[in-house]
């Protein structure tokens, strides 16, 4: 759907709508890689207790990023 709307923004020469749009695809992209990153890490370290502290510390500290 936020395609069509960002396609939509396009044929209507709406700049302001194609900025937030543009705005929010690029935001959801990130968050999307950054996810997955998580899921990689955890995949990686799997039930192992030392490396699974380890990485929620190192994951405690991201904050707001």
């Amino acid at each position: 759907m936020i395609d069509d709307l960002v396609r939509l923004a396009a044929e209507e020469d709406d700049n302001a709508a194609a900025a937030s749009l543009q705005w929010f695809v690029t935001e959801q992209v990130e968050e999307e890689a950054s996810a997955d990153e998580v899921v990689q890490k955890l995949k990686l370290v799997g039930d192992a207790p030392g490396p699974l502290f380890m990485l929620d510390s190192v994951m405690g500290k991201r904050g707001g990023e």
